[in-house]
């Protein structure tokens, strides 16, 4: 079997904190896949055309699952079925019942048997991330989680075109311009992807993309030195020119309040 990571239910960034307010309309984007939810609040925000990639196999499964649940899911239901651990959380005549393509469908029906239909079961299981999740944040974090936000971008969903690509970022082709890059936090890994010299060779991977501008890093709680892109000083010196944009924590309930911020590079 293919070695893989857990699933991310929802995202672990405050997507909401640097995209809330970003016209995307009529704009290409490149987006690790994860989650699904820079899809989602892409969409919310206007961009109807979008690569998305992930080196995690079960990330396409996901995407599956949850475009479909936006799209053919009431609100409320949605919620229920997917945010909170509820007694209908992943049931399966719902995941039965929802259109997606028949590998993904096939997925999902093949792990609730392995929990005896109990989606709840299979919620708290070790195919997902369960450290990190917390409905209110997650709430928070992401825009098309609100109710009207919500029926907006299932409106779109219908003529958005999403290509999905399985890939390691150093394995990325793109075969044209696109306008935004959205990396979310991949640059923390780039000392296992590198032996040496990370920030300049990942500086290299990145002027491969013909792309405008690109989300290069999230950083999380800024000012802790935690990870090699996390050194601003070091960045800067490699990057050059690299415009910082700093917002409130993913982890809203956190006291004092810490801030998180992304890192941007514009072509």
């Amino acid at each position: 079997m293919i070695k893989f990571d857990n699933i991310y239910r929802f995202t672990t960034e405050n997507i909401r904190g640097y995209m809330n307010g970003m016209n995307l309309s009529d704009k290409s984007i490149v987006t690790v896949t994860g989650s699904s939810d820079h899809i989602l609040n892409a969409i919310y925000c206007g961009s109807d055309d979008i690569l998305t990639f992930d080196i995690n196999p079960l990330a396409k499964f996901y995407l599956d699952l949850k475009l479909a649940g936006v799209e053919f899911l009431p609100y409320e239901l949605f919620l229920k079925v997917f945010l909170y651990n509820t007694d209908i959380s992943y049931d399966y005549e719902i995941i039965r019942s929802l259109p997606m393509p028949k590998e993904s469908k096939m997925f999902w029906l093949g792990q609730l048997r392995k929990f005896n239909n109990r989606g709840l079961d299979l919620k708290r299981s070790e195919l997902f991330h369960i450290n990190y999740f917390d409905p209110k944040n997650d709430f928070e974090n992401n825009m098309y989680l609100h109710p009207r936000s919500y029926k907006l971008v299932k409106k779109r969903l219908k003529k958005t075109k999403i290509t999905f690509v399985q890939s390691d970022i150093r394995d990325l082709v793109l075969d044209r311009r696109y306008d935004y890059m959205f990396l979310s936090n991949i640059s923390d890994y780039i000392d296992s992807m590198y032996d040496k010299d990370a920030l300049v060779k990942y500086r290299e991977l990145l002027r491969r993309f013909d792309v405008d501008k690109i989300y290069m890093a999230y950083l999380y709680n800024l000012g802790c030195n935690n990870s090699t892109i996390s050194d601003l000083d070091k960045v800067k010196d490699v990057f050059g020119k690299v415009h910082i944009e700093t917002f409130e924590s993913a982890y809203h309930d956190e006291k004092p309040m810490e801030h998180d911020g992304v890192l941007i590079l514009k072509k």
